[in-house]
C-alpha cells in the first residue's frame, strides 16, 4: 500500500509538473522575443544618446577652446606693452614694497582697465621679473617667498619653454592669501608663458593666468546640470582641469579607473564605446592644446525608462506565472487530483486488485463519476464474489462424490491383490492390506473436513505406501524425511500426498530393472511450505514431461492414455493444481521435472497453515 501511494504520488508531481511545463513553453518564448525587442530598444536608444550628445560636447569643448583663444589673445595684446616694461625695470628695495603695490594698482587701473573697462576678459594674475621680482596682481600683498617658491617649483625658467603657453593641473589658487569656501572659487588652473624682448635680447618675465575652475565651469555648467552623468576637462595625460562633479574638483583628480579607460580608449567625438558594460564615454579634443573634454554617462541612465518598462513587464509575466501556478493548482485539486486518483485505481483494477476503491471529496461532475465508479466496483466484486463461492460450492460437491466413489478402479486392484494372495493361505500380509485399504478410506472422507491436519496427510499416506509395499515387496521402498515435530503444527489440504506419490508409480515403476525407491521430504520455506517426491524411475523424456506439464496446468491428456489414467486414483496432479489455485489462490504450485532412466521429481507448493488460520468448522479463515 505505501509502494501504491509513493508510485501515486509520483504521477500526481509529473502530472503538475506537465502541466506547469505547458504554461512555461508558452510564457518563456514570449519573454524571449519581449528581452530581444527591448534589447533591440535599449541599443536603438544608447546610439540615439550618443548620437544627441555629439553636438553638446561639441559646443562644450568649443567655448573651452574660445576661453582659452581670449587668454592668448591677452597675453599677446600685453606681451608688447610698453607701459609694462617701465614698471618691469624697476628695482625695488625692501623698503620700496609700498611704492610696488602702488604701481600693482596702477598697473590694474592704467593698462588693464584701459584694455577691458567691461572688466569681462581674463586678466593676467601675475608676472614675475628676470629679475626676481613678483608683481600679484590678484592680491599685492601676497607676494611672500612661499608663492615666489611655488612658483619656481612649476620650472617657470624652463628654457625649452620659450614664449609658449603651459598649463599647469587644477590647484589651490596660492596667489591669494584668503581662500574662498566655495571650491570652484578656490581651485584654480596655472597657466604661465615667458615674454622675450626682442630690444635686449632676452626673457624680460613671465606671464601667469590663475583661470579659476569656476570660469571654466560656466562654460558647461548648464550642459551638465541637463545630463545624467560628469563631464571632466583633462589633458592629455590625465590630469585634471575642470569637472561638473565637486568632490573630483576638491580631490584635483578624477577617479583612477575612468582615467586609465579614458587614456586606453580615447577616441573621437563621432565613436562611443561602454566601459565595463556599465557606463558610456565619449571625448572631444582641444582644437587649441592638449585638453580632452570627456562626458562620461552611465548606462543605466540612459536606457532606464526602457529598463523600468521592461521590469514592470517582466514582473507582470512573473504575477501571470504564480497566478496561472495557482489556478494549476486549483484545477489540479478540484479535477486532476482526483482523475488522477481514479487513473492509478482502475490500473490496481486491472492488476487484479478489486479493492482499489477512491476516496471521494469533491461535489462537482468528477466526484460524482468516481462514485459511480465505487459502486460499480462495489457491484463487480459482489458478483466476483458470489460467483466464486458458487465455483467453490460446486467443486467441493464434486469433490464429495469423488471422496464417495474413490475410484473403483483402484479398489479393484487392491481386490484383486487381495484374490492373488488368498492363493497363499495362512499369509498375514493379506491382512495388512485390508486394514491399510479400509484406513485410507476413513481418513478420505476426515468427516467432510476440506483442511486437514498435516499429520493425518502423512497417514492416508502411508496407509497407501502400506498397500503398495505389500505389493511390490523388495521392488519397493519408500523414505519420509521430515521433522515430525514441525508437521505437528501444520495444516494441509486434503489428499495432495497420494495422488503426488501415487504418479511415480505411473510413470516410473512400468518396465523399472531395479527397486524403485520413492523419497519424501516436508520442509517450511520463507511462509511456505515445500512438499518434494523424488523418485529413482524410468523418468520421462522432453517430449512426455512437456504434456504431463501440460496436464497438470490444463487437464488435457491424449485417448490413449485415458485407459491407463483410469488405472489411477483420478484425481491426479491437475486436480491438486487446481484445488491449491481454487483455496488457496497460488498459481503453478505444482512443478514436476524429470529425466529419462534417471527419475522424476515433483515439488508442491502451499502456504503455511497453522490453526490459528482454520475457524470451528475445519475452514480456511476468509483472511487467509
Amino acid at each position: 500500500m505505501k509502494m501504491n501511494e509513493k508510485i501515486q504520488k509520483k504521477r500526481n508531481a509529473d502530472l503538475k509538473r506537465r502541466m506547469l511545463y505547458g504554461i512555461l513553453q508558452v510564457l518563456i518564448p514570449v519573454m524571449v522575443i519581449i528581452t530581444i525587442l527591448f534589447w533591440h530598444t535599449r541599443n536603438v536608444m544608447k546610439q540615439e544618446y550618443m548620437r544627441t550628445t555629439q553636438s553638446r560636447i561639441t559646443d562644450i569643448a568649443s567655448k573651452i577652446d574660445a576661453k582659452l583663444q581670449d587668454i592668448y589673445s591677452v597675453s599677446d595684446n600685453f606681451a608688447a606693452n610698453d607701459q609694462l616694461k617701465q614698471y618691469i625695470e624697476k628695482e625695488y628695495s625692501p623698503q620700496d614694497q609700498m611704492y610696488k603695490k602702488l604701481d600693482i594698482v596702477r598697473i590694474y587701473s592704467n593698462i588693464f582697465e584701459a584694455y577691458d573697462m567691461l572688466n569681462r576678459r581674463v586678466r593676467i594674475s601675475a608676472m614675475y621679473t628676470y629679475k626676481g621680482e613678483l608683481f600679484n596682481l590678484l592680491d599685492p600683498n601676497n607676494d611672500t617667498e612661499e608663492v615666489v617658491r611655488k612658483l619656481r617649483a612649476m620650472n617657470i625658467d624652463d628654457p625649452d619653454l620659450m614664449m609658449k603657453f603651459r598649463w599647469y593641473p587644477l590647484q589651490d589658487n596660492f596667489f591669494l592669501s584668503d581662500r574662498p569656501e566655495e571650491v570652484r572659487q578656490r581651485k584654480a588652473v596655472m597657466g604661465i608663458r615667458r615674454i622675450y624682448s626682442w630690444e635686449k635680447s632676452r626673457y624680460e618675465y613671465v606671464q601667469v593666468f590663475a583661470l579659476k575652475e569656476q570660469d571654466i565651469y560656466e562654460q558647461y555648467a548648464e550642459l551638465a546640470q541637463s545630463i545624467p552623468g560628469d563631464i571632466y576637462v583633462i589633458t592629455e595625460d590625465g590630469s585634471l582641469i575642470s569637472s561638473s562633479n565637486e568632490t573630483a574638483v576638491e580631490a584635483e583628480e578624477i577617479p583612477e579607473k575612468l582615467k586609465g579607460e579614458i587614456l586606453e580608449k580615447t577616441g573621437d567625438l563621432t565613436r562611443g564605446w561602454e566601459t565595463s558594460g556599465s557606463q558610456m564615454i565619449q571625448v572631444k579634443d582641444s582644437d587649441v592644446n592638449n585638453w580632452k573634454t570627456v562626458m562620461v554617462v552611465p548606462m543605466k541612465s540612459v536606457t532606464r525608462e526602457v529598463d523600468v518598462l521592461y521590469y514592470r513587464i517582466f514582473l507582470v509575466m512573473v504575477a501571470c506565472v504564480g497566478l496561472c501556478a495557482i489556478m494549476i493548482f486549483y484545477l489540479y485539486k478540484s479535477f486532476m487530483d482526483p482523475i488522477g486518483k481514479l487513473n492509478a485505481s482502475m490500473k490496481e483494477v486491472y492488476g487484479g486488485n478489486l479493492n482499489a476503491y477512491v476516496e471521494v471529496k469533491q461535489k462537482n461532475e468528477v466526484g460524482n463519476m468516481i462514485r459511480y465508479y465505487n459502486s460499480m466496483l462495489e457491484r463487480i466484486n459482489t458478483n466476483i464474489i458470489e460467483g466464486l463461492q458458487s465455483d467453490r460450492k460446486k467443486k467441493e460437491l464434486e469433490l464429495e462424490v469423488l471422496m464417495s466413489q474413490i475410484n473403483p478402479h483402484f479398489l479393484y486392484n487392491t481386490l484383486e491383490n487381495i484374490v492373488w494372495m488368498s492363493n497363499e493361505a495362512g499369509r498375514p500380509d493379506i491382512g495388512r492390506t485390508a486394514a491399510s485399504l479400509g484406513r485410507m478410506y476413513r481418513l478420505s472422507i476426515s468427516g467432510g473436513q476440506v483442511i486437514v491436519p498435516m499429520e493425518h496427510e502423512i497417514e492416508h499416506l502411508m496407509a497407501y505406501v502400506k498397500i503398495q509395499k505389500n505389493r511390490y515387496k523388495e521392488d519397493f521402498s519408500f523414505d519420509l524425511r521430515t521433522d515430525m515435530r514441525q508437521i505437528h503444527e501444520l495444516y494441509s489440504l486434503k489428499i495432495i500426498l497420494q495422488p503426488a506419490v501415487e504418479n511415480s508409480f505411473l510413470y516410473g515403476m512400468a518396465g523399472l530393472k531395479h527397486p524403485m525407491m520413492i523419497r519424501l521430504t516436508v520442509k517450511e520455506k520463507g511462509g511456505w511450505v515445500m512438499i518434494k517426491i523424488m523418485d529413482n524411475g524410468r523418468g520421462m523424456d522432453r517430449e512426455k514431461l512437456k504434456e504431463v506439464r501440460e496436464q497438470i496446468r490444463f487437464g488435457k491428456i491424449r485417448r490413449e492414455e485415458e485407459e491407463q489414467n483410469r488405472r489411477s486414483t483420478g484425481i491426479g496432479l491437475h486436480s491438486i493444481e487446481a484445488r491449491i489455485k481454487l483455496y488457496f489462490g497460488v498459481d503453478r504450485a505444482v512443478s514436476i521435472y524429470s529425466k529419462k532412466d534417471t527419475g522424476t521429481l515433483t515439488v508442491i507448493r502451499i502456504p503455511r497453515i497453522t490453526r490459528e488460520d482454520i475457524d470451528d468448522h475445519g475452514n480456511l479463515k476468509e483472511n487467509k
